[in-house]
């Protein structure tokens, strides 16, 4: 993202960068790094948070959080049985305390990641031998 003036460009299209640069690092696995974003936008801190948080409803560290939480929940259904831990995936995206994983996860998605892994797992396992 260059340097932009915020008065220049809207605060809106140049939040809407933001949000794209912290899908595009989480779907990468890359950790975003939002003070960079916050330089580069050419806004005050707490601006920048204040407008992310007018088009988000979250904080950018929530939202990236939630993304990740996103994309384990993705690669748990995609997760073929026996291939891969709840366990495993979840530290791809940085998730190392599995207590608060679980709970972040329920929040996020209304579920636990095992609830998840148990429903969807053995359906695609079940899938894969029918082809």
């Amino acid at each position: 993202m260059e340097n932009a003036n915020p008065t220049i460009l809207n605060r809106r299209e140049l939040m809407q960068n933001v949000i794209s640069i912290m899908k595009e690092d989480v779907l990468h696995n890359v950790e975003t790094q939002v003070d960079e974003l916050i330089q580069q936008s050419g806004m005050p801190q707490r601006t920048f948070y204040y407008n992310f948080k007018q088009i988000t409803g979250e904080s950018p560290k929530r939202f990236i959080k939630n993304l990740k939480i996103k994309k384990v929940r993705e690669k748990l259904i995609a997760s073929k049985k026996g291939m891969n831990t709840i366990q495993e995936i979840a530290a791809i995206y940085g998730f190392h305390h599995m207590g608060q994983f679980g709970q972040d996860y329920k929040n996020v998605i209304g579920e636990l990641p095992s609830e998840t892994f148990k429903k969807i797992a053995p359906q695609t396992f079940t899938q894969s031998l029918e082809k």
